[in-house]
């Protein structure tokens, strides 16, 4: 019997694979489709807003210029998330809030670019940075995404395929060794009014080809590429978060050079806090010879997220239990839930905040929210306190 060659085999898996995969994409969301954002119920909205629901009942009756909502079923107000980003420009105006407690950044505040990695896969950093970068948006801060995973499962979460539009500039577009394109080009407005992407494709493989030939020829400059591709259009964001792909190539090495923040997701087994202790001494060394040229560069915190975490799982406890002894404030108080809800949500390229509640068991969908509310609550504190802000909201 004569072998089949392998890349006639991978081949046939891919064409038969890619085409199901494209076929539900089209039943799920189909590709001329606008990714639209459900409304959010007045308790909901006022939890974003971080004001006693009775006082946001007040505001939308009596405070001029505060948006009423949409009123259903003649008792039931709802609002979009533009109307939050205007409750919030009133509230600032009329005095409500002050300045420092306003999400967005004011005179002498840099923006803060976060970049969420590890070398291994399965570890939820694309549902973390989708989930932290919508809430951080919800909460009214002006937040860019940024994606340099090759799979492209953050570009796809918000109902982009690079597959069906091959001229859309990307990631690799913006950090290319040949005329890269400015960041105002590759930039694309999201269904979230404050959250802006970033997209990637295939493409972005194309850069560790670059960077190697740039070793070769002694130009190098690749760890400064990104930093320098963003700087123009940091001042229109608050928040940078970038997702990177699941391995310690030049572009990862390159956000973190970028970045004043790290989260690392990781999964509470023994294997992957082993994976995490070669990955943590490998990034050591390749991050010291690129310090060597910016000796100046730090970062303002680096945390571990624990991620798909079960409390009542005994060997994810202990894992836990021997991280936060080991490595101490470094780990994060919270965990990342492991949640069904957020699972099925994916399935249809959405996050939890794009279901609707009704469609979602009611305590499995408190859970979720509550579990990435808490994580946001984490980060939005380092974000604050890097601005030199108290941690209140």
């Amino acid at each position: 019997m004569r072998a089949i060659q392998a890349s006639q085999r991978f081949e046939t898996m891919s064409s038969r694979l890619g085409n199901r995969l494209r076929e539900h994409a089209e039943e799920t969301f189909p590709p001329d489709a606008q990714k639209g954002l459900r409304r959010f119920a007045m308790r909901e909205a006022a939890e974003l807003l971080r004001i006693n629901q009775n006082t946001f009942r007040h505001h939308v009756a009596n405070l001029e210029g505060f948006p009423e909502g949409l009123l259903e079923g003649g008792n039931r107000r709802s609002f979009s998330a533009s109307d939050l980003v205007e409750a919030q420009r009133v509230l600032l105006e009329t005095g409500r809030i002050r300045p420092e407690e306003h999400p967005r950044r004011i005179a002498g505040e840099p923006c803060q670019i976060l970049t969420v990695f590890n070398l291994k896969g399965g570890s939820a950093k694309t549902s973390t940075v989708t989930h932290l970068g919508q809430l951080m948006g919800l909460r009214g801060y002006r937040v860019l995404l940024v994606d340099l995973d090759s799979q492209a499962s953050l570009t796809n979460l918000f109902g982009i395929t690079p597959e069906l539009a091959p001229d859309m500039p990307t990631s690799y577009d913006l950090i290319r060794a040949e005329s890269p394109l400015p960041a105002s080009e590759v930039i694309r407005k999201t269904n979230f009014p404050t959250v802006d992407l970033i997209p990637a494709s295939m493409d972005i493989m194309e850069y560790e080809f670059e960077v190697a030939l740039s070793f070769r020829n002694g130009t190098t400059t690749f760890h400064t590429q990104l930093r320098d591709a963003l700087e123009p259009v940091l001042e229109t964001y608050d928040l940078v978060i970038i997702d990177t792909p699941p391995q310690l190539n030049f572009s990862v090495i390159s956000s973190i050079f970028a970045s004043t923040g790290v989260l690392i997701p990781l999964n509470a087994s023994m294997l992957d806090v082993m994976s995490l202790a070669s990955f943590l001494k490998m990034a050591s060394s390749l991050m010291g010879v690129v310090e060597s040229h910016a000796p100046e560069h730090g970062l303002n915190f680096v945390r571990v997220l624990l991620t798909r975490y079960e409390p009542t799982d005994g060997p994810q406890v202990q894992i836990a239990s021997l991280l936060r002894t080991v490595l101490g404030d470094s780990v994060l108080p919270t965990e990342f839930l492991k949640s069904t809800a957020i699972g099925d949500a994916a399935n249809t390229q959405q996050s939890i905040f794009e279901v609707e509640p009704r469609d979602v068991n009611r305590k499995t969908y408190e859970r979720a929210i509550e579990s990435v509310s808490r994580v946001t609550d984490e980060i939005e504190r380092e974000v604050r306190k890097a601005w030199g802000r108290s941690n209140g909201a």
